[in-house]
């Protein structure tokens, strides 16, 4: 959880950068304008500075991806514990229920 939070991080700082290369106001709110901002500026923008972009938001994706894989072995996880649990209890009743009804009738 902490690289896709190092990963967001990264590509939140290498936004913001840009976007104040791009605006005088800067930062992370203006994601509609920022297209039309780009083609503006262009001439201040590095093609390495968006090849870095680029690289950051692959390396976010892959953690995300990574993350979303974790998430969903935790939660087949779960639901085999819960329904291993659920059988156990179930199991337990009856016998519980059994051992009642064999005390009560002798």
């Amino acid at each position: 959880m902490e690289n896709v939070q190092v990963h967001l991080d990264g590509l939140g700082r290498m936004y913001q950068r840009l976007d104040e290369k791009i605006s005088e106001k800067g930062g992370l709110g203006n994601l509609f304008g920022l297209h039309m901002k780009l083609r503006e500026s262009l001439e201040t923008i590095s093609t390495g500075e968006l090849d870095a972009l680029l690289n950051e938001i692959h390396r976010s994706r892959e953690a995300l991806n990574r993350l979303q894989d974790e998430v969903i072995e935790l939660r087949f996880l779960k639901e085999v514990f819960m329904s291993a649990a659920s059988r156990t209890n179930s199991a337990n009743q009856k016998a519980n229920s059994s051992a009642s009804a064999s005390s009560l009738g002798a």
